[in-house]
């Protein structure tokens, strides 16, 4: 069965111009290193406007896109998919480790 990485909730992500770093658009129109201070998406139609609103803010930054994230029950939120769990933690064993168990 194919894994579901579309999710519901999305925030918006690029990378910085001046030195690649991950960031994340907040609700107040600024790009963040920090993914709990993004502004989280919560349906289809809020996350098209969230990505229109992060290419209008898109002059620091390349190409943002949205990314699929979860929310626990404190509400703290963490990326669907691999890829962007590596991209906002770095990569480590722990990560590829914990997939690899979660797959086998």
């Amino acid at each position: 069965m194919a894994k579901n990485l579309s999710g519901d909730l999305t925030v918006a992500s690029a990378n910085r111009l001046a030195d690649g770093v991950v960031v994340f658009l907040d609700d107040s129109g600024h790009w963040t290193r920090k993914l709990e201070r993004a502004a989280v998406a919560r349906d289809k139609r809020t996350g098209e406007v969230l990505l229109e609103r992060a290419k209008a803010e898109a002059f620091s930054v390349v190409d943002p896109f949205l990314v699929a994230v979860s929310e626990d029950d404190n509400g703290a939120i963490e990326p669907l998919s691999l890829r962007e769990k590596i991209r906002v933690n770095g990569l480590t064993f722990d990560a590829i480790a914990a997939e690899a168990v979660r797959y086998a």
